[in-house]
């Protein structure tokens, strides 16, 4: 049963054209990411201001899970991990699952299936993702209060 799930399946065409998707947009999110001009208070491009956060706007930032994660993401995929750890800490993590990810979706590509051990890194990845996102929240949180 255990090899069922680690065969390769031949991969159909729209799981292909994801696969696509997927490394473009992460190849993407890792260009934006080293090319944001990141402080404090914003990320900027081209000396154009990153998007406000809305759900930050309203409640707080402390009180915004996703707050700060942009900026955290940037600076982590740039190298400044104290100033990554500063803004949300959930953004260390993230910065390792974008060319994580891409990695997959290329490897994908390249056998033109998906295997099992495709799925669960996706999978564990949706997770970890996650995982960061609420705990990074929550350490900012108990840190600045």
């Amino acid at each position: 049963m255990a090899a069922d799930r680690d065969s390769p399946r031949a991969a159909p065409q729209g799981a292909l054209k994801a696969a696509w998707l997927w490394a473009g947009g992460t190849a993407a999110a890792m260009v934006v990411g080293l090319t944001a001009e990141v402080s404090t208070d914003a990320a900027r491009w081209f000396g154009m201001r990153g998007p406000r956060c809305p759900l930050g706007a309203c409640v707080g930032e402390l009180h915004c899970p996703g707050c700060g994660l942009v900026r955290s993401t940037s600076s982590a995929l740039q190298g400044d991990f104290a100033s990554a750890w500063q803004c949300h800490p959930g953004g260390l993590a993230v910065a390792l699952l974008i060319p994580m990810t891409f990695l997959v979706h290329l490897d994908i590509i390249r056998r033109r299936d998906e295997m099992g051990l495709h799925r669960r890194l996706r999978s564990a990845g949706y997770v970890v993702f996650v995982a960061a996102v609420l705990l990074g929240w929550i350490a900012r949180y108990l840190i600045r209060t």
